[in-house]
């Protein structure tokens, strides 16, 4: 989201998976044991021959024959050792991405902006279950209308597909049917270039200061560029792309716009992240961050469960920290112990940790079960701080979120907790969360619904971002549609209908100069989204369509004519080339 401020995305330990989960191992792995030579991760490949002659100063004597990067002289790779072998296929395994964007126009939701084009990085995986694929950013193919990959040494693009996205981990797989033929229903097909394709392995989550490679095509070059960095840290961050707080690793690594996608390797040539996002501030030299393998992992699984993405879970409450002595206090979570346990001569004080539950969203698992006011104490037999974090590692420690996003929907957690003077147990299913504001559309066009010239469309995280609403100044509907961002959801489906503009016509006179407004009813009935608006206005068998905007008292009242509203809202679409008055989510 946009309150990153200086984070940006770059265009162009944690739960291990359940028993059955995904188990990822390389599709054909040379044997080794050693990828450290000198000091470098990455060893020298040696020069074969006695001597170097002149051509060899200005031109590779044994140089490839073909794309396939294939040496004339050592055709099947023989005189290559097992880690000249290792690191070639590691590097075959890294692709590049084209992108050509077709980006909607949030603001004139019917129209696309001018088209770009973008390039970025990709690797191969092997995922389980599903096949051969390579995995980029989400941000890299969002809105593509064209999706290509090269490989390495090849002059041939092939066309992919994007197959699943995961916006809030910003991460995206691609399927790409002319590298990776689809097995037929009998197993078969495919099977000489799966068998002699790489798949790079996922590797644990890295210790600090573990000395990491990104591999990548960023700016400044055509070929394949590889950057050494160290592991600077590993916490909750804000992911550009969607503004979800997730797991993510801090290198000081340089990445550049293309790099996006790109595998983050260690000393064993395992993928331990993802390159996605650097900060953009001129004090701040070499961080840049990568999307962690565990969270990776997660993507992966989640895509395996339900055949596509289904999204990061959360308790769904909102919370107060208690660092305050007094505030402490006043909850009863520290006191005599004597007072608990009868008296007696050897007086404790009594200390918990945790935080304060100040509200539970309605569409969250916790509804009914935990309270305003409770003290959450524990998750699952993990002691919470009182500064919202938990054990991680040894010396670490994360917000309590980095557990619960490890998990999957319909896991169930069980939280100790401190009500009224009391310690219980409760349990509860765990899920996504929507947004009253979501932050993307999932490559989908923004819905809108065009009623007598009327634009209304449904408040959105890019709709905000169009308007300007982080700048240094935007007006005051702006500002009361900004404080919406927050407001729990409270019905699944529901929305906040804008007027986004008038399109001026005789019907409308007088009403031109609206936009930027919420509404909130429709003939007396309130409206919950832009489908239930749509129904309002067919079903509506009045003479005339009553408007009531935000805010709750004394608000814009808007009355048109019924009878004429098909026939203005026909007018008014020819005239400005819209092809249909109505597009909903799906």
């Amino acid at each position: 989201m946009p309150t990153m401020g200086a984070i940006v995305a770059l265009a162009l330990s944690c739960a291990m998976p359940p028993v059955g989960a995904l188990s990822f191992v390389p599709a054909a792995r040379p044997a080794s044991t050693a990828y450290r030579s000198g000091g470098a991760m990455f060893r020298r490949g040696r020069h074969h021959g006695a001597t170097m002659g002149r051509g060899d100063l200005f031109w590779p004597a044994a140089s490839p024959s073909s794309a396939d990067g294939v040496r004339p002289d050592d055709p099947d790779g023989d005189n290559m050792d097992d880690d000249e072998k290792l690191l070639a296929s590691t590097l075959d395994a890294v692709v590049k991405v084209y992108a050509t964007h077709s980006d909607p126009d949030f603001l004139i939701p019917w129209q696309k902006k001018h088209q770009t084009s973008s390039t970025s990085s990709g690797f191969v995986l092997d995922v389980p279950g599903i096949g051969l694929r390579v995995m980029t950013n989400a941000h890299s193919v969002e809105y593509g209308s064209v999706v290509q990959v090269q490989r390495r040494g090849d002059d041939e693009k092939h066309a992919a597909i994007v197959e699943a996205v995961g916006n809030e981990c910003d991460l995206a797989l691609l399927r790409v049917d002319s590298l990776f033929p689809p097995r037929g229903r009998d197993g078969g097909g495919g099977d000489e270039i799966r068998d002699a394709t790489y798949a790079l392995p996922l590797g644990p989550l890295p210790p600090l200061q573990d000395e990491v490679e990104v591999l990548g095509y960023p700016a400044g070059g055509d070929s394949l560029c590889v950057t050494k960095g160290v592991v600077s840290r590993i916490e909750m961050q804000e992911y550009a792309q969607a503004g979800a707080r997730l797991l993510a690793m801090q290198i000081d690594a340089a990445i550049n716009p293309g790099n996006s996608g790109g595998p983050v390797v260690n000393e064993d040539l395992e993928v331990v992240g993802v390159a996605f996002q650097g900060l953009d501030e001129e004090s701040v030299e070499n961080v840049g961050y990568v999307v962690p393998s565990s969270v990776v992992l997660h993507f992966l699984e989640d895509v395996r469960r339900y055949k596509g993405y289904k999204g990061f879970c959360h308790l769904g409450i909102d919370v107060s920290f208690l660092e305050n002595e007094t505030f402490r206090k006043f909850l009863k979570l520290e006191g005599d112990v004597s007072s608990i346990n009868g008296s007696g001569s050897d007086k404790k004080m009594k200390r918990s940790t945790g935080v304060l539950v100040r509200r539970v969203q309605p569409t969250s698992g916790a509804t009914g079960i935990l309270r305003s006011m409770d003290v959450i104490l524990a998750i699952d037999g993990i002691p919470l701080g009182n500064d919202g974090k938990i054990p991680f590692r040894r010396g670490e420690r994360v917000d309590l979120g980095g557990y619960v996003t490890s998990l999957f929907d319909g896991d169930i957690v069980d939280l100790t907790v401190w009500r009224e003077g009391k310690e219980i147990e409760v349990s509860f299913p765990v899920s996504p969360m929507k947004s009253l504001v979501p932050s993307h559309f999932n490559n989908e066009p923004p819905p809108y619904v065009i009623c007598s010239g009327f634009v209304f469309t449904a408040l959105s995280v890019p709709y905000l971002e169009a308007k300007g609403a982080w700048s240094d100044y935007y007006t005051d509907n702006v500002s009361y549609l900004l404080s919406l961002v927050h407001e729990p959801l409270k019905h699944d489906g529901d929305e906040v209908v804008v007027l986004a503009q008038v399109l001026a016509h005789r019907a409308n006179l007088g009403y031109e100069n609206l936009y930027d407004i919420h509404l909130l009813k429709f003939n007396d009935v309130e409206v919950r989204s832009l489908g239930h608006l749509k129904e309002l206005i067919s079903d509506s068998t009045c003479q005339f369509m009553t408007f009531e905007f935000a805010p709750k008292d004394g608000g814009r009242l808007v009355v048109l004519d019924r009878e004429t509203n098909d026939q203005v809202t026909k007018e008014i679409c020819s005239e400005h080339s819209i092809g249909k008055p109505t597009v909903l989510r799906t």
